[in-house]
């Protein structure tokens, strides 16, 4: 009878065990999906911060600055008569 017993607890205990190994597989099949999810996003916003930063560079260049100042705010250079130089 206690053979039995004992037999039956173990039968259990391997079920159990078995049962654990199975959902812990599916919970690391999960959180590496979730995983290649996030490194798929982090390249993408890596991917748009160099596109973002290359645009940046782009827009900021000292001649389109200078364009844009001479075309559409009527800037231009003093003449040397009209500097003035300021001492600290």
């Amino acid at each position: 009878m206690t053979r039995l017993l004992l037999l039956a607890v173990l039968g259990a205990l391997v079920f159990l065990s078995a049962l654990q190994v199975v959902t812990t597989r599916y919970e690391t099949r999960l959180l590496v999906m979730a995983l290649q999810a996030l490194k798929t996003q982090r390249d993408d916003l890596e991917r748009e911060w160099t596109q973002l930063l290359l645009e940046q560079s782009t827009w900021s260049t000292h001649g389109r600055v200078e364009t844009l100042a001479r075309s559409k705010l009527n800037m231009i250079l003093p003449r040397a008569a009209e500097l003035k130089h300021i001492r600290s």
